[in-house]
């Protein structure tokens, strides 16, 4: 009887096992099929990517046919393409835009540019150039711009017709850019307020020098101005008025001193006449 008892027992243990097995396999089972479908799907994916990065890159649907440019006057389309190597016929897909504008920013006209791709076939190129404001005496001439930043040589073939900046040099200029960079815009400001103050005069601005004891004004005929430091459109005001004091008198002045800080008022001609080294005049 026992015997009998124990061998159901057996029995019963291994159909509970197969029915545990079976319901392990139906629970593991939309699991393990939902794993093998991801990976299908991933491999179908990338499989597809390939294919389509290699069609994106050897159609002649995406071949460059136009490069079109805005925002030049300097600088020219075809040393743009040379600087950078576009050329009609590259993927539009294979070019790496970062690059481009990188190489064109080599001309020396160049301050900012944007390459911008336009799918299926065409490229844009919007230029920002430097404005010459001054020329500047760094070792050679060198054209500024109005952020006081030398830009490039001046060349023969530049015909620019600017203002002067003296004072500065290029020994100062790698030693401290940033320093130098402001003393040129001090200058460009000075020259600026001065054309601002002074439309229509026959006495025109040729040069400005920077000093230690501040901004020097030489005009065309040769006459200096010296305006020291500060109040810059004061002292232009006075300076006009001394001009048609001395016009009106026939005379012509070799240095006019505007610089006197105990008297900001008063204003030192140093007439150019042989008759009259030095006269001292108010202009209040």
């Amino acid at each position: 009887m026992a015997f009998g008892q124990s061998k159901n027992r057996r029995r019963q243990d291994a159909s509970e096992k197969k029915e545990a097995v079976k319901g392990a396999v139906r629970t593991r089972g939309p699991g393990l099929l939902k794993a093998i479908l991801l990976t299908g799907l991933t491999c179908a994916g990338v499989w597809g990517g390939l294919e389509l990065r290699h069609w994106a890159l050897s159609s002649p649907t995406f071949l460059l046919k136009e490069t079109t440019f805005s925002g030049l006057r300097r600088a020219t389309p075809g040393e743009l393409l040379k600087l950078s190597g576009l050329t009609v016929g590259q993927n539009l897909w294979a070019l790496e835009v970062g690059a481009l504008e990188r190489a064109m920013s080599g001309h020396p006209w160049v301050r900012t540019v944007e390459v911008t791709r336009h799918f299926p076939s065409s490229v844009s190129v919007e230029v920002s150039e430097h404005v010459p404001a001054a020329l500047a005496v760094l070792g050679e001439l060198y054209l500024v711009d109005e952020d006081g930043e030398p830009f490039k040589r001046l060349q023969p073939g530049d015909r620019l017709d600017l203002p002067l900046v003296t004072g500065v040099d290029r020994e100062g200029y790698l030693a401290d850019e940033a320093k130098t960079r402001e003393r040129i815009r001090q200058a460009l400001a000075v020259a600026e307020a001065y054309a601002a103050t002074q439309p229509g005069k026959r006495e025109r601005l040729s040069e400005v020098r920077v000093s230690p004891e501040g901004m020097v004004l030489v005009m065309a005929d040769g006459t200096e101005v010296r305006l020291g430091e500060g109040e810059t459109d004061a002292k232009l005001e006075r300076l006009a008025r001394v001009r048609e004091e001395l016009r009106a008198r026939g005379l012509s002045a070799e240095v006019i001193h505007l610089e006197n800080r105990a008297r900001p008022g008063w204003v030192a001609v140093k007439l150019s006449s042989p008759v009259s080294e030095r006269s001292g005049a108010s202009a209040q």
